[in-house]
């Protein structure tokens, strides 16, 4: 039974707190780090999609919308990105498609490998980090990034002080809808898993972070309903759920392929 079915049937039968508290249990029990805890949380599939409300003293809406290609070489996965003013509609302007070098979505921490990056502003198609297309990478785009802060992708372990079942008021999934639509799904009592983590000391300008605070739901894509980082210096940073659903569509019909032979020297380009 693969890992998602065991997930559905297993929140089907029982308690989802008490089992989601239990799937987590290994990491609760002492010392884990961030990128072991949003792994145990369920990845999205393609079709998914979710908009959060983040930033750290100025908030945003990020969209993300989990995608995939059939190729001849197998399927390529990716997500897409637009941002937008919190509560309303995602300005389309923004879009930003990474193609992921793996076979399978990743967490919402995980920093994975890309294949490529394209992006659609207006009317302007471009492309970039596309190693197999010809282009060469820098360091700071060969590896996904969909939480926007560097700072937040702290790797050092982490000591687990509370967990307990805390509900939140939820949307309820809902088809896409696009770009401009600002609406979602009605609110809905949902339970979730409420982790709280520290870092040891010391702290520097590259670990900034001293606590963490996720609220977790296998109802949700990535499996976050929201997330509060404290750093040293700065005001926290905050993300939490505001749609989801499924049935996402691209705003940008065409595959990597076609893209590669439209931009042969990466040169952004007018599509109309």
């Amino acid at each position: 039974m693969d890992r998602r079915r065991f997930l559905d049937c297993a929140f089907a039968g029982a308690g989802t707190t008490g089992i989601w508290a239990a799937l987590l249990a290994p990491a609760v029990a002492g010392v884990t780090t961030q990128r072991a805890l949003f792994a145990a949380l369920p990845r999205p599939k393609p079709g998914d999609w979710v908009r959060f409300v983040m930033g750290s003293g100025v908030e945003y809406q990020k969209q993300v919308g989990a995608g995939s290609e059939v190729t001849e070489h197998g399927a390529l996965m990716y997500y897409e990105t637009q941002v937008g003013t919190p509560g309303g509609s995602c300005n389309p302007n923004t879009m930003k498609r990474t193609y992921l070098r793996g076979s399978s979505f990743t967490s919402l921490f995980d920093r994975a490998p890309v294949l490529a990056d394209v992006a659609n502003s207006g009317t302007t198609l471009t492309r970039w980090s596309d190693v197999g297309g010809g282009q060469t990478q820098s360091p700071t785009d060969a590896r996904l990034q969909l939480l926007d802060a560097l700072y937040l992708y702290d790797e050092r372990p982490l000591h687990v002080v509370a967990s307990n079942g805390e509900t939140l008021a939820l949307p309820a999934s809902a088809p896409y809808g696009g770009s401009e639509n600002s609406s979602r799904g009605k609110l809905r009592s949902t339970a979730t898993t409420h982790l709280v983590a520290e870092f040891a000391p010391p702290y520097d300008a590259r670990h900034k972070l001293a606590r963490i605070e996720l609220w977790t739901s296998p109802a949700v894509p990535f499996g976050v309903a929201k997330y509060r980082a404290i750093a040293h210096g700065s005001e926290p940073f905050e993300l939490r759920l505001y749609s989801f659903g499924t049935r996402f569509k691209t705003d940008l019909a065409m595959s990597l392929e076609t893209i590669r032979s439209l931009t042969p020297d990466g040169t952004p380009i007018q599509t109309t």
